[in-house]
């Protein structure tokens, strides 16, 4: 009968139903928090890349600071040797190019070690961040795999009755149930209560009410489309 079936399909669906609430929001947290666990790792090692970065610039810089320092060091040696204006003057816009090379590289220098001491604090920052929020994690994990044992095992011998339960229900009959199901909150298929839905109390008319005491037809609810049964009492 299609109407038994689809009591037994609502009973196993609300089984199922129990068994997410159950579980409740903790593949979400630890969704959630896998991804924060990611953002992390990826800031941090974003990070730490920076600041090698950071660290062989200075040093190529020191490379090219100590070189200028030689050649100023050399022009004034050179200058005590100068016979002329020209070529004294010459050597000056030397060494005043060299100067700003040298102001510039260092503006650079120091502009990377600020950042470089940013980037450390906000490493740090976050590995503690990291380390916290790791620990949480993994308890949160641990929790739900437990959680998921437990379950799996109930949860899919419901999963098989349920594949029996909806096997002999036709395409239009199994869309309206799901159609009905999400939208009355979990609850498809209700009792007939005294001439009533047993779902939203709208009454039914008596001929409808008999029928569907006596399992003679497949009636929804005029108000809220759920299916209603006879009650059992009501049936022997």
């Amino acid at each position: 009968m299609i109407i038994e079936n689809l009591v037994k399909l609502q009973d196993i669906d609300t089984q199922l139903t129990d068994i997410e609430e159950l579980l409740g929001d903790l593949p979400t947290k630890v969704e959630d928090l896998n991804n924060q666990e990611k953002g992390l790792v990826d800031i941090v090692t974003e990070n730490k890349s920076r600041v090698k970065e950071i660290d062989l610039s200075c040093a190529k810089n020191e490379g090219k600071l100590q070189d200028i320092k030689e050649k100023i060091e050399k022009y004034k040696e050179q200058l005590f040797a100068v016979t002329n204006n020209k070529q004294y003057d010459a050597m000056m816009n030397e060494m005043d190019f060299l100067k700003q090379d040298r102001d510039k590289i260092e503006t650079e220098e120091l502009n990377w070690l600020e950042e470089k001491e940013t980037l450390e604090t906000e490493t740090k920052e976050k590995e503690d961040s990291l380390e916290a929020l790791t620990l949480d994690l993994r308890s949160r994990r641990e929790t739900l795999k437990i959680a998921i044992l437990n379950s799996a095992e109930e949860k899919k011998v419901l999963e098989e009755q349920r594949s029996e339960a909806t096997k002999d229900l036709s395409p239009e009959i199994m869309a309206l149930y799901k159609k009905v199901l999400n939208a009355r909150n979990g609850y498809a298929v209700v009792e007939l209560v005294n001439n009533a839905c047993g779902g939203c109390g709208a009454v039914v008319p008596p001929q409808t009410a008999s029928e569907i005491r006596n399992n003679l037809a497949v009636h929804n609810c005029g108000s809220c489309g759920r299916f209603i049964y006879g009650k059992k009492k009501e049936q022997d």
